[in-house]
């Protein structure tokens, strides 16, 4: 079984990252890398993290697990987490920004697949499963899947159906791959890392362009398995800020034109 590195990059998030850990822990793949990288928080997210290592290895539950012959019922003491996981914490004092949080994680990365989940989102339990199989039934270099938007309360605000892969629709036109992914970790020898000086808001999309103008392989799996947090009108954090958003979109059309003038040589030079 291949290892699986997942990068959780977090700033300021202690009310959801304890869940989306939860939701990494508990995946029903095994061979799992869990680095955590905190960019400089100061809510409590250090505290969290200082004590998550104990309490992976000493929290327990007592379920029910059966009535013996008097008609007693028996509770047994289980562990709650799975024991089987690496696990590597990163905090930083001061706010490091987005981009090189990631690249922090990406850079101790050991798995063979690597992939991102940021840290108020909710990774489904299959997720990492299915994406591994999708990978190695069909040789793909990158595997995305489809996605829920839900709110803070975890109703569904919207179903995120995307396309199948090709390099003008999901880069050309507009950034359609999302953010439930899978790739091999080696596009990071080949490509690179995050770029931190250009891009601060679509790192993604500068990424995963320069995956594909480098000759990966994409393949779009048609499954539901992550949910985005939205935060509501009223909340807007990180990227949906105002200011951040704004530079999102900027970022995201110097993307675009990048990729339709790579297309538009790449015509070119099939022509001559």
């Amino acid at each position: 079984m291949q290892k699986v590195s997942i990068v959780i990059p977090t700033f300021n998030q202690i009310k959801y990252l304890p869940a989306c850990v939860d939701h990494c822990l508990f995946q029903t793949y095994e061979n799992l890398e869990l680095i955590i990288v905190d960019g400089g928080s100061t809510d409590g997210t250090k505290k969290y993290l200082a004590l998550l290592e104990e309490q992976i290895v000493n929290s327990t539950v007592t379920p029910v697990d059966r009535m013996d012959e008097f008609g007693y019922i028996i509770r047994e003491k289980k562990i709650l987490y799975p024991q089987n996981r690496e696990l590597i914490i990163l905090t930083f004092d001061n706010d490091i920004g987005a981009t090189r949080t990631y690249n922090e994680g990406f850079k101790r990365a050991s798995g063979d697949y690597c992939s991102y989940i940021v840290g108020d989102d909710i990774p489904h339990p299959h997720m990492i499963e299915e994406l591994v199989q999708t990978i190695e039934s069909t040789g793909a270099d990158f595997v995305y899947s489809d996605m829920n938007l839900m709110d803070d309360d975890g109703r569904i605000i919207r179903q995120m159906k995307l396309p199948d892969y090709d390099f003008r629709t999901c880069f050309a036109k507009w950034f359609h791959l999302g953010v439930s992914k899978l790739y091999r970790t080696k596009l990071h020898e080949i490509s690179g890392l995050m770029d931190e000086e250009n891009y601060k808001s679509a790192n993604d999309y500068d990424h995963y362009l320069r995956f594909a103008m480098d000759g990966a392989v994409f393949k779009h799996l048609s499954r539901v398995l992550y949910s985005i947090r939205y935060h509501g009108d009223n909340r807007k954090i990180g990227q949906h800020t105002t200011a951040n958003y704004k530079n999102l979109l900027e970022e995201s059309k110097k993307c675009a034109f990048r990729a339709r003038e790579w297309l538009s040589a790449s015509k070119l030079k099939q022509l001559n």
